[in-house]
């Protein structure tokens, strides 16, 4: 099914959105067009999170959609942007090119940017989830793991046949797209039968005729992904299909040639970086009444060895949806924040320990560079540091001293054990601490209510944990306070992110002044008594 793309202009101040017929602005966005708004939801789930990119799925009154974000990321790309199309304007002009000549893409919903003085900010593309598709790299591993040999054999020959004639008919069309790898190809319909949806429209090019050099980027781009577990008949099924049947040896060869030539040369470059064997991880998670979070956090560790959750009491059916991740799940009513941190490292395995919070998720790229590093630590290194990137407001923090604010969370087991002070509890390892790049995506408030219960919560706790005879003066509660704000607002660019900015600095110097009030109170109260 090719893509719809017909549908309006809608000019809104600094927003320029395409909408799909039939579909209204505020039906899948938020009314000023701001697509954060559902990519920072806790119920979005974040597949590609990247300086350029961010890509997240989620479920809404107008169907399941995907949304990606195109992040203006440095001064010269912003400058480049003048005059030229966004990458969401440009993704929708690939999806109406591909429709044109009959090729399949997902439903676009949306293509919205936003500029200033002609600058492009950032831009979203927004489509619907192609109905029961994946990607051409888990349909053919699918096939692989199938115990019948001769349906095996048959469902190889399907999607390779198939893909071949895509790619031959894209070139012969003029259609060259920059990244034609397997996860940029859906599949869907019967391994017999499979019908295949393009991705990462952006990419697509249009030209009188695709250069030779490109149709092997191509050819290479897919080989290198499918071909390690491609048989030689698989890539000759695929080239044939690409040549439409061409009986020319001579032809085939070259092509072949080229192909296997130039995916050598890469598999080499990137058998240099591969990794060594990994050491074993757990992931711990302390916990209580966290149904509606704890799902999406133990979805994104599912590659880890081993799920350790502590309950702490729930009411709610938290550790009934555990279950469904791990059987290693342990009861211990609160003992405080330290204190139970510490119980959940007693009952991990693994050689590393990755400590979550119910709110936090891991992405793929992190997932990735945890098991990058962990493939060759060398002697010393006992954690590893981890970049927290908040979701609150409708928006990513990267500004008001929110982000990175680093945190010791992947340990090694055996040299590590928990310290710090209610409620700011922390790991400590007595050798080398490393930084990882990715960010942790923290859900820590649903909303501004909850940020203030939450701010009320923390300074009671820690109130409770100040030291005897604290003294609290003008100092306290003014000055530092004080400092808090302007750290947060001026020198940490809260200030560019408008009124929510100002509100989560004076809420920073909010909780400085409730925390030592309630340190005052409690010594009064003390004397008193």
């Amino acid at each position: 099914m090719a893509a719809e793309v017909a549908g309006r202009l809608v000019r809104r101040g600094p927003v320029r959105a395409w909408i799909a017929p039939g579909t209204a602005l505020g039906e899948v966005i938020a009314p000023d067009a701001d697509a954060d708004v559902l990519l920072t939801r806790p119920d979005c789930r974040i597949v590609k999170l990247q300086r350029k990119v961010v890509v997240g799925r989620i479920a809404t009154a107008d169907g399941v959609l995907w949304v990606k974000r195109y992040t203006v990321f440095a001064a010269r790309v912003a400058l480049a942007s003048v005059g030229r199309a966004s990458p969401a304007f440009g993704a929708w002009a690939g999806a109406a090119a591909l429709a044109a000549r009959g090729f399949a893409t997902p439903e676009v919903v949306a293509a919205i940017e936003f500029r200033r003085a002609g600058m492009l900010v950032k831009s979203f593309f927004v489509t619907r989830e192609v109905p029961d598709a994946e990607t051409a790299d888990r349909r053919w591993a699918e096939i692989l793991a199938d115990p019948v040999a001769d349906r095996r054999r048959r469902h190889r020959r399907a999607l390779a046949r198939a893909l071949g004639r895509l790619f031959g008919a894209l070139h012969t069309a003029g259609v060259y797209h920059n990244d034609l790898k397997d996860v940029n190809v859906l599949v869907q319909g019967p391994p017999e039968e499979p019908r295949l949806v393009l991705l990462d429209l952006e990419r697509v090019r249009v030209q009188a005729a695709v250069p030779w050099r490109r149709r092997v980027k191509n050819l290479v781009q897919l080989d290198r992904t499918l071909g390690r577990a491609a048989t030689r008949a698989d890539r000759a099924r695929f080239l044939d299909a690409y040549l439409e049947g061409r009986r020319d040896r001579a032809l085939r060869r070259r092509w072949a040639g080229a192909v296997r030539t130039s995916a050598a040369a890469k598999d080499r470059g990137k058998a240099r970086g591969e990794p060594a064997a990994q050491p074993s991880v757990t992931c711990t998670v302390v916990c209580q009444d966290e149904s509606a979070q704890i799902a999406a956090c133990l979805e994104t560790v599912a590659w880890c060895d081993e799920l350790v959750v502590i309950d702490g009491g729930s009411r709610d059916d938290t550790v009934e949806t555990v279950q469904q991740f791990t059987e290693r799940v342990f009861h211990n009513p609160w003992p405080g924040y330290v204190a139970q941190k510490r119980f959940a490292l007693e009952q991990s395995r693994g050689d590393w320990v990755l400590n979550l919070d119910a709110d936090e998720r891991v992405p793929h790229e992190l997932a990735t560079e945890i098991r990058h590093v962990l493939a060759a630590v060398p002697d010393g290194v006992d954690g590893f540091s981890i970049p927290r990137l908040v979701s609150y407001l409708g928006r990513w923090w990267y500004r008001g001293g929110w982000y990175p604010r680093p945190v010791l969370r992947l340990v090694r087991r055996s040299h590590a054990h928990w310290g710090g002070t209610d409620p700011h509890d922390r790991a400590e390892v007595p050798g080398t601490v490393r930084r990882l790049s990715h960010p942790l995506l923290h859900y820590t408030y649903e909303d501004v209510a909850d940020h203030l219960r939450t701010v009320g919560r923390l300074t009671a706790v820690a109130a409770a944990q100040a030291r005897p005879r604290t003294r609290v003066g003008a100092g306290r509660l003014v000055v530092e306070p004080g400092w808090r704000f302007v750290r947060a607002y001026l020198l940490k660019g809260g200030w560019r992110e408008g009124l929510p900015g100002l509100f989560v600095a004076a809420t920073d110097a909010f909780y400085v002044i409730l925390r030592w009030s309630r340190v005052w109170e409690r010594r009064r109260g003390e004397g008193d008594a």
